[in-house]
């Protein structure tokens, strides 16, 4: 059976971006995407109402809560089936063509654990925005399900926050997203153990305390080195306007420490690198994973330093231990304690054995959870059902 499905998804980087283009580039068997990505931007068939999208986006979006942009899309074509992906949306001319949604966590984590608003505003927003969408007849994975056939986030964890803020437990599902099987990766002894730190937000992901753990680590472990994949440390990621987790005297003592441990090769920063460049060098080449993050809807980048055999250290944050399994695939810590990051990252570079253990136990999870194999599976299942009724 053919599908003939229209995709509104965000282009932009990120996870988000990551997932999307992962989806429109393997879809389910049998599934057909016209792709709707950037702003403004329509699909075949699919024409963008763009005076109904920046009003949305202008006059709706202040009033509620920030989000993914607004979309607004009129039908030119009968499709078979709709997926809309992270955004809130207006769709004119659907019709009775079901609809599928979907986010990578829950709009509540990012205003809760990255912005830092407290659950009572929270609540008054979302009180707002349901009543809002209702009315102009905007679509929403959380707050405006009614038309929705199937819904699904990336993690139990998220479901369960959803739930919490009103979601539909009948239409609700987890799917974990999917990633490329990298090939097997053999590693021997190596006279140097080193650590590999990806992240497109420096500050948030733990890159700080990343810095500070590896030079305590160092004096220990001479043999260790640390890869930063990341922008410019020194500048802050535009949410950092309403929270962070670094404080003005820190930032310099740690950015100036980082300074000192680059001058003398044992890091090496590097700026931002293209998925295919990350697979086929930096994890390749790194001994463990390690990112300790204050916020997470999911990490993708733990799951990927996991297919391709790396012991993870990372956070007890949201749903990460649902990923990674303390002393199983890795080593979990608290957000910001970097004492507790510091014995762990000596003890992967200490008991080599230890590191080798975690990291295949991690690609044996990997490919139970986390293939694209499984992936188009799950969605392709998810399609079916709303294709039923």
């Amino acid at each position: 059976m053919s599908i003939d499905a229209l995709l509104i998804s965000p282009a932009h980087h990120g996870g988000e971006g990551v997932y999307s283009r992962t989806l429109a580039g393997h879809p389910p068997a049998g599934v057909q995407y016209r792709v709707a990505g950037a702003s403004h931007a329509g699909a075949p068939g699919a024409r963008c109402n763009v005076v109904a999208e920046i009003s949305l986006n202008r006059i709706v979006r202040p009033l509620t809560f920030p989000d993914s942009a607004f979309r607004a899309m009129r039908l030119e074509h009968r499709f078979d089936l709709i997926h809309v992906h992270a955004h809130p949306v207006l769709i004119r001319g659907r019709g009775s063509v079901p609809m599928v949604m979907s986010e990578g966590s829950s709009s509540a984590v990012y205003l809760q654990d990255y912005l830092g608003w407290e659950s009572a505003r929270i609540a008054a927003r979302y009180r707002r925005a349901r009543w809002i969408y209702r009315t102009l007849g905007v679509d929403d994975r959380l707050l405006a399900q009614e038309r929705a056939a199937r819904v699904f986030v990336f993690s139990h964890w998220a479901r369960s926050i959803n739930l919490d803020w009103g979601a539909d437990p009948a239409k609700m599902e987890v799917v974990y997203p999917g990633f490329p099987t990298p090939r097997p990766i053999e590693r021997g002894e190596r006279e140097e153990f080193r650590f590999l730190f990806v992240g497109t937000d420096f500050e948030r992901k733990g890159g700080f305390e990343v810095v500070e753990a590896f030079a305590d680590a160092v004096g220990h472990a001479p043999h260790t080195r640390l890869t930063i994949i990341s922008p410019d440390p020194h500048t802050r990621d535009p949410d950092r306007r309403f929270h962070g987790w670094v404080g003005p005297g820190r930032r310099a003592d740690v950015l100036a420490r980082l300074a000192r441990l680059v001058g003398a090769g044992l890091v090496d920063l590097v700026g931002p690198v293209e998925r295919d460049r990350l697979y086929a060098e930096y994890y390749a080449r790194a001994d463990a994973f390690v990112m300790p993050t204050h916020a997470e809807g999911l990490g993708f980048t733990n799951i990927e330093a996991m297919s391709f055999g790396l012991p993870v250290i990372s956070s007890t944050v949201g749903p990460i231990p649902e990923v990674v399994a303390d002393r199983a695939t890795g080593l979990l810590v608290a957000p910001g304690d970097v004492r507790a990051l510091t014995d762990a990252m000596l003890e992967l570079a200490g008991r080599l054995e230890l590191a080798r253990e975690l990291g295949a136990a991690g690609r044996r999870a990997f490919l139970e959870r986390f293939t694209l194999e499984r992936f188009r599976h799950q969605v392709g299942a998810l399609y079916s059902q709303a294709l039923s009724g």
